[in-house]
């Protein structure tokens, strides 16, 4: 197959070959087109369309060349299904190209010819921007240089000009996209000019800066500071694979540098976010339609899988970075928190000042106004959530405390949104964790904690209160529906029916192997039944679809203006109701506005958040202060501390560390008060690119 392939490349390439007579320049830069158009080609040769789909698509034309089955009219800005045309024509071009002796061949051609001229004469443009610029040119320009030796000249000055409107500019991966695009351009008009530009275009993009693009955590951010791991991050790490490998072997090779920063966002940043084959909701932005998870997280293994033909030094790593693996990362310039281990999976996303926590555009995503408000999944099988999102209550998103009411969720803007909170962050020591947000938004206020302790998830909240008399809620979880229910309230065990209930004085709740442990908490809802849904709901390009299945939905409910409110909870993975009292006897708490405690007593592990500077005493490390707002996360093996301490403003300079006995570090000088048997430790905090990021010290 290979050789059939490399022989109508080389067809394809003889218009190159017609200027060998050029000057010794000149066929420098003509050498440089064939093989750059050659590795065009292969990349978009190695897709695998089905012959029978596209002789179907033939088959279905109509005599203009257009199908019958696509509204042309259509202005919708997101999922624009006009394009679909140009997408049917690319799959039938691959196969009529790659298939020299296909007896349909001859249909196939015919197809092609009526199906482009039907496009250049009408020349549709979408009312988005993005189409006309960046999917148009990028679809049409990989057909145009498959069907290039077919080409009439009409179709090849009509086909230039709509390439011409993608222009060089713009930021992160649009720029990308336009510079690609360029690319194909150029390479059908044989100026090797723009094609030096885009190539260098492209590669400005691999960076990492706080501008749009890679961060300097590994998280990827566009439309501003924003997280976009599974939209804009994920068609910038497939298109700077695909770009990598079709520069090899010519003189626009990226350097190892840049493949560096390609790796590290892959190993570093994107692979934290994946869990059993599908990706983070909160990873994948505003594109959460049926069964997105997965095509993403289906889209990162394979160019995971492509990776070791670039970068072949770290093929191992890229081969196993979709395994399980136990580990702990707060994205410090994203405001998120990933608890990874290899049987379980738990994330939260939140905002800040600093960080958008979500966007709607193109009529995508029209409910999601509070998937940033400190949103929190749990996943052990991986089927949790699965294609969930048209039977969710959206005012009940897991993890968030907020208004719920009938009132309509208002439509986020294009730009996304920010909350007035700088008080937002969190510390890792590559293994367990402590997030913090101070959630200021619509007139609701709360101060929520998660504390990631080995296989316990601890999540608090403090000071709840609202400036509107409306009931606010905090979601534990809202989930499928996946057998028994059961609950403790007093000493009762029983199974939980089906519909909606209040639990009174209830100890814990499990369901779908996932424990749910309330230390002190009343008014606790619990509903288990059936609910529907449509996906045009959140949507509205998607066509109206009813969805119905059984929902697991669990929530503390404040009440009307809540004053001062707290909540506390514990979250156990393979829970079972035998043992969940007796692994909530080891987690002690301390929970107010301005300090919030969890420690694992049994296991040594504490974390810490200090809203404003002060002190408090724990079970396990004794009285210890901080000078600052502050996020600390202590663990003990014998005499050893391992400390880590971030500040959730990012500006901070320093932050002095007081803790009991005489104590010493290897890295960090520490000053021994004999008389208050306290030791103080003055750390310099990441400042720069790095501000909000954690610094860990071993303390003996």
């Amino acid at each position: 197959m290979r050789k059939k392939i490399g022989f109508i490349i080389t067809v394809l390439l003889l218009p190159f070959c017609l200027l060998a007579g050029f000057t010794a320049s000149a066929r420098t830069g003509t050498d440089s087109l064939r093989v750059l158009k050659k590795h065009v080609l292969q990349n978009i040769l190695s897709g695998k369309p089905d012959a029978a789909t596209a002789l179907s698509f033939a088959s279905d034309q109509q005599k203009d060349g257009s199908w019958a089955d696509i509204d042309y009219s259509s202005k919708i800005r997101g999922g624009w299904p006009v394009t679909d045309h140009l997408g049917r024509l690319l799959n039938m071009a691959m196969i009529y190209v790659a298939n020299p002796g296909l007896k349909e061949r001859t249909a196939l051609k015919a197809g092609l010819s009526k199906g482009l001229d039907f496009w250049l004469d009408h020349d549709f443009i979408c009312p988005n921007w993005w189409y006309p610029q960046i999917g148009v040119p990028r679809l049409l320009g990989q057909l145009m240089l498959l069907l290039e030796p077919e080409l009439t000249k009409t179709q090849k000055e009509k086909g230039v000009r709509i390439l011409d409107r993608a222009k060089i500019g713009m930021t992160g991966q649009n720029k990308v996209w336009l510079s690609g695009n360029v690319i194909y351009k150029s390479l059908l008009t044989g100026d090797i000019a723009p094609i030096r530009t885009a190539v260098s275009a492209i590669e400005s993009e691999i960076v990492v800066s706080e501008n749009e693009g890679v961060q300097p955590d590994y998280s990827f951010h566009q439309h501003g500071p924003q997280q976009q791991f599974g939209n804009y991050g994920l068609s910038f790490a497939n298109d700077m694979e695909m770009w990598a490998g079709i520069f090899q072997g010519t003189p626009f090779k990226m350097d190892d540098k840049k493949i560096a920063i390609l790796r590290n966002y892959l190993l570093k940043g994107m692979r934290w976010v994946l869990w059993k084959g599908s990706m983070d909701i909160s990873a994948c932005g505003r594109q959460i339609t049926e069964n997105a998870p997965v095509r993403k997280a289906t889209m990162v293994k394979g160019i995971l899988d492509r990776m070791p033909e670039i970068d072949p030094a770290y093929k191992e790593e890229y081969l196993a970075a979709m395994n399980d693996f136990n580990g702990n990362k707060h994205f410090w310039k994203s405001d998120m928190t990933i608890h990874h281990r290899k049987d379980f999976y738990v994330s939260v996303k939140m905002c800040s000042a600093r960080v958008g926590g979500g966007e709607s555009c193109n009529e995508e995503n029209v409910l999601g106004y509070h998937l940033g408000d400190g949103a929190t999944y749990f996943y052990q099988s991986g089927k949790e959530y699965t294609n969930i999102f048209p039977l969710w209550d959206w005012k009940l998103i897991p993890g968030t405390t907020t208004y719920h009411d009938e009132a309509p969720l208002p439509v986020l803007p294009c730009s996304g949104y920010t909350i007035k909170s700088n008080f937002v962050g969190g510390v890792d020591d590559n293994t367990n964790g402590v997030a913090t947000m101070d959630y200021i938004r619509d007139g609701v206020f709360a101060q929520k904690s998660w504390f990631f302790l080995n296989n316990t998830i601890v999540c608090l909240g403090a000071g709840i209160h609202a400036s509107a008399e409306r009931t606010v809620t905090t979601a534990v979880n809202q989930s499928l529906l996946n057998g028994k229910v059961m609950v403790r309230e007093g000493d009762k065990i029983s199974e939980a029916g089906k519909g909606k209930q209040n639990l009174q004085h209830v100890s814990w709740v499990v369901h779908d192997n996932w424990g749910y442990y309330f230390p002190d908490q009343n008014n606790v809802m619990l509903s288990a039944q059936t609910q529907t849904g449509d996906w045009n709901r959140l949507m509205r390009s998607q066509r109206s679809k009813e969805v119905k299945k059984d929902v697991f939905t669990l929530w503390i409910d404040h009440g009307k203006n809540p004053q001062d409110a707290t909540y506390a909870y514990y979250v156990f993975p393979a829970a079972d109701p035998q043992h969940i009292d007796s692994r909530a006897r080891v987690i002690k708490i301390q929970n107010n506005q301005n300090i919030q405690v969890a420690e694992d007593v049994e296991h040594l592990i504490s974390g810490f958040v200090f809203v404003k500077e002060g002190a408090v005493t724990s079970e396990t490390f004794g009285k210890l202060s901080v000078d600052i707002p502050a996020v600390l996360l202590l663990s003990k093996k014998g005499s050893q501390i391992d400390l880590s301490i971030a500040d959730p403003t990012h500006q901070q300079k320093t932050a002095r560390v007081i803790l009991p006995g005489n104590r010493k570090s290897n890295t960090q000088k520490g000053v021994f008060d004999p008389n208050k048997n306290e030791t103080s430790f003055l750390i310099a905090l990441p400042e720069g690119l790095d501000a909000g990021k954690g610094v860990r010290l071993v303390v003996e």
